[in-house]
């Protein structure tokens, strides 16, 4: 938890759905835990208010705040409330047991009281050296949603974009767990995953535990024609998810803009801010439409918001990275079958 003499005070773990983040989490804290370090892990969604929020760090029941005050022969008593108690002293009375790591996941719904509570909070203890870390995950609009918090200490954290995996790293997540359990899987098997799989993480667990169930525990060695004999199964759940992502789409009347931005990658892996803005001013032009720069960036946010594209940083400031790559492929299906249902 240290980082140049002095705790780390947080990481940001941020990519598109799929990509890893709420797995990385649950091995943070196995491996914390391992280590006698206290974990507390939370959904964005159990810290909807600061009472919540309290409650929940200081690990008390709110049954006692329920009954309200109680009457007995005379006697009044009334349950002891903490839901206006400062979020560090909590936190302090935790850190005297152990060193904490807190862990909140989908944290780019988290509301901007409760945010700015839990970032103001572990900043006030780690610049007291205090041995904390606060580890954040969700969406491609976390560092936004992070900024409209107005708390300046999580661009001091370390801050890890979760992308698609190379051919190599898909082909270790495939292959050291079979190993690991002494079976073994055929390079050409292993090939046909990896490339279906297009690096997506979430589409190799899915390989995973399609080849280790369905094909068997007991059989010693995977084969192309055990990858074929579940392709099938494979290719029903990717195209379910697509199904769900283009619905998604629609519902936020971007179809046609992502049909039209899918077409401006034609298989690059990162577009700069501009030329996407170029694919979306032309389908616009080309039905009589103008655009305005406002809502060009808008339609990009959204398109952000949703995974389709995204902006990891490491290709420069404005380069977008295709979220799914084989989505943009199904997306340029459905328009060549359906044609966009919505427009930008």
């Amino acid at each position: 938890m240290r980082s140049s003499g002095r705790f780390q005070q947080g990481m940001i773990l941020w990519g598109p759905r799929g990509n890893g983040k709420t797995a990385m989490l649950v091995w943070t804290a196995r491996q914390a835990r391992a280590r006698g370090i206290q974990v507390l892990k939370f959904a964005a969604s159990d810290l909807a208010t600061k009472e919540e929020l309290i409650h929940r760090v200081a690990g008390r029941p709110r049954w006692n705040e329920r009954i309200g005050e109680v009457s007995w022969g005379g006697v009044r008593w009334k349950p002891r409330t903490r839901a206006e108690e400062a979020l560090d002293r909590i936190l302090v009375r935790r850190l005297r047991k152990a060193p904490l790591v807190l862990l909140i996941d989908e944290a780019h719904t988290l509301g901007r009281t409760v945010g700015q509570l839990i970032l103001n909070a572990v900043q006030k203890l780690a610049s007291e050296d205090a041995p904390i870390l606060l580890v954040l995950a969700g969406t491609p609009v976390l560092t936004d949603r992070l900024a409209e918090m107005q708390a300046t200490f999580w661009k001091r954290s370390e801050v890890l974009p979760f992308n698609l995996l190379s051919a190599q790293d898909a082909s270790d997540a495939i292959r050291i767990p079979f190993e690991s359990a002494g079976r073994t899987i055929s390079a050409e098997a292993l090939e046909d995953v990896v490339s279906a799989s297009n690096g997506y993480p979430y589409f190799l667990q899915i390989w995973g535990r399609l080849l280790w169930r369905d094909v068997g525990v007991d059989a010693p060695h995977v084969t192309e024609d055990d990858v074929n004999s579940v392709r099938s199964d494979f290719d029903r759940k990717r195209d379910q998810l697509f199904s769900f992502r283009l619905r998604e789409l629609d519902r936020l009347h971007i179809c046609e803009a992502a049909v039209a931005v899918a077409a401006a990658y034609k298989g690059a892996q990162e577009l700069c801010k501009s030329e996407i803005a170029s694919s979306l001013e032309s389908i616009a032009g080309g039905a009589g439409r103008h655009l305005a720069s406002g809502s060009i960036a808008a339609i990009i946010s959204q398109l952000e918001s949703v995974g389709f594209i995204w902006e990891p940083g490491c290709a420069g400031p404005g380069c977008y990275s295709r979220g799914i790559p084989s989505l943009m492929d199904y997306v340029l299906k459905a328009a060549r079958t359906n044609g966009p249902s919505l427009t930008i």
